[in-house]
């Protein structure tokens, strides 16, 4: 019993996404035990969505409204997600998204469990392996591929324990990214590979 309630808690990075429907931020593509594609998109934000508050920690370079501006966001995004679930630390990830990111939200909840529980990852649990602009032919709207390795990491407890132990998996992840206010965030997020 415990290790099913361990396992259905502990659910892997990417895989995490897809079970809550967010691999395109709409509806689920694809069980937690396998991916299937889905084409990217080049479709804008919503211009209703609602813009975060700046991370007042973000680098400079982050917030640069270049395609190097927005490679570097992508890059502090992802290192401040390991954080977020290695520390434990909750409310880091959200000041990054728009209130539309599904996947945000889901990394954030995830990221609010560990530490209630006083779980964390005992290492990074994503290593990114290659950030590149897409389309950056719309102003305040690019488009990032990221190629992700998830790494092969356990949540543990505070005595050390082990709960659960992700697979390493390696994933291409499209990302949609808005600039206002002198930042970027994050719209949405795909699995595309």
């Amino acid at each position: 019993m415990k290790q099913t309630r361990a396992a259905l808690l502990a659910v892997p990075l990417v895989a995490s996404i897809l079970l809550t429907g967010c691999a395109t931020d709409t509806k689920p593509s694809a069980s937690p035990s396998r991916t299937t594609g889905t084409a990217p998109s080049t479709a804008a934000a919503k211009p209703s969505t609602v813009a975060p508050t700046a991370d007042p920690n973000m680098p400079n370079a982050a917030r640069a409204h270049t395609p190097a501006g927005a490679e570097a966001f992508v890059r502090y995004y992802f290192e401040t997600l390991n954080a977020a679930w290695t520390v434990p630390r909750a409310g880091i990830l959200s000041p990054l998204c728009r209130s539309s990111s599904t996947a945000c939200t889901a990394f954030e909840k995830t990221a609010t469990r560990l530490t209630k529980e006083g779980h964390r990852y005992d290492g990074n649990p994503l290593t990114i392996k290659f950030i590149g602009v897409l389309d950056a032919t719309k102003p305040d709207n690019y488009e990032v591929l990221v190629n992700l390795v998830q790494e092969r990491r356990s949540e543990i407890d505070a005595a050390g324990k082990t709960i659960i132990t992700d697979k390493r998996r390696i994933y291409r992840v499209n990302i949609d990214l808005v600039y206002t206010r002198d930042s970027w965030s994050i719209a949405s997020l795909k699995i595309v590979q």
